[in-house]
Parts: structure tokens; sequence; C-alpha cells
């Protein structure tokens, strides 16, 4: 079944280059026990979170679209090329006008499946003092401040939480990549979780792989539709150097 949804999602697909594609769009090729491929989001718990606290996201819903997927794919194998998936914030938009101190990235997870069960990532942090709605992002402007490797586990419609330190200026704006390898070696296929309820600014893709997206690159201007990338960020002010 993975080769039949790669195919037909590439029949609906711009082509991108001599052997990739971008992958996008609702595709119903994967049997479900009667479910509509929405994992909602979850419940928020009570937790004694400090006032200091500060939880970014720009999407409307946190819910997962698991028919939504979106890509840089190996049109013969389905497995997926090297593929960043990026979110912006404006600390303004949060009230934030001290050092934040990120503690912790959140993203959703369409679809994962690895050698062995899981698969290798990295999480960047970075500061960001270009446009922040335009079609692309100016990298020029991106300075590293953080870096995480991780492992994604195997999953359809998960989540994963990634404790990370950095520190980012209240004038400028936080930028946060998700970046999963190649996976044409090991035999990966990763898809982040998104849904079409609606954004604040726009997530980006950025994939070598596929040409009209080898640099980071505004996911709802592809030609696909509305494609809300679930990416989220935790901080605090106030922090103690």
């Amino acid at each position: 079944m993975r080769w039949l949804l790669v195919y037909l999602a590439v029949a609906g697909c711009a082509r991108a280059g001599k052997e990739n594609s971008i992958i996008g769009g609702l595709t119903d090729a994967r049997p479900r026990s009667g479910d509509s491929g929405i994992v909602p989001e979850p419940d928020a718990s009570p937790i004694d979170a400090p006032t200091a606290q500060v939880a970014m996201n720009q999407t409307a819903s946190g819910a997962i679209d698991t028919d939504n997927l979106y890509g840089c794919f190996d049109p013969s194998t389905g497995f997926s090329r090297e593929t960043s998936y990026y979110r912006v914030f404006t600390l303004a938009d949060y009230a934030v006008a001290s050092t934040l101190r990120v503690t912790e990235v959140d993203f959703a997870i369409a679809d994962a499946t690895g050698a062995g069960g899981q698969q290798p990532g990295k999480v960047n942090l970075y500061s960001y003092g270009g446009p922040i709605d335009g079609t692309t992002l100016d990298l020029s402007q991106v300075r590293m401040v953080s870096s995480v490797d991780i492992q994604i586990a195997d999953g359809t419609g998960t989540r994963m939480a990634v404790p990370i330190t950095g520190d980012v200026a209240p004038s400028t704006n936080l930028l946060v990549e998700i970046m999963t390898p190649d996976g044409l070696g090991d035999g990966n296929d990763f898809s982040l979780g998104t849904n079409t309820a609606g954004e604040r600014h726009p997530g980006y893709v950025r994939s070598p792989s596929c040409g009209s997206i080898a640099d980071p690159t505004a996911m709802s201007s592809l030609g696909f539709g509305e494609v809300d990338a679930l990416i989220s960020a935790i901080g605090i002010t106030g922090a103690p150097d």
C-alpha cells in the first residue's frame, strides 16, 4: 500500500526534477477503520506551569489530518528525500518583551516508517531577521541558536515533544526547523503532520532533491491548497543567565 499511496499522489501533483516528486494534497488511498483521517489534538491537561511560560503555535487547530501527506518523495520507492519543515514565530505576537529561552519543540507526524521502527531527524532553532509572510525565507537572515538530534518512532497521527534549549532576543523572530535526512538508503518515509484549519503565518518546506522547493517555500503556495504545518514551541521569559 505504500507504493499505491505514492503513485496515486504523484498522479495529481507537479513534477520536481527528473527523479523526485513533491507530494501534497488529500488522498484516501490508505484503508482505514471507518475514521476520517483526522486525529484530534489532545485535551489540555492542568499543569503547574510558571507564569512566564510562553506557548507558541500558529494553527487554528492542532488536529492531524493523516490523509494530507506532504513532502518530497522518490516516486519509484515512496521513500522520502531530505526535507526540512519550518515555522517562524514573531515574539511580539506572544507579548514577549525579554529574552525567550526555548525549552521544547513539539511537532505532529502524519506518517513515519523507518528502518528498525524509527528514523533519524534533527530539530534546529534559529533567530531570523527576514520577512515572515513571504513565499520564501531569506536564508541570509538565519542564525543558528541550538540543535538536537532525534529519533522519530514509527507511527501515524502521532506527536513528538523534543526538549531543546536556546535563547532568542525579543527583537528578532524564532525559526524552528524539523529536518529528516535522505531516506533512500535506509528505506525511511516521513511526512509532517498538517491540517487545513487555518494559520496565522505560513509554514515552509525545503528539499534539495525537489527542484521547486530547493529553498524554504511557503507550503500553501505550491498548488496543493491549504496545508498548515503543525509545529509549536514552548519557552520561558525571565530565565536566569
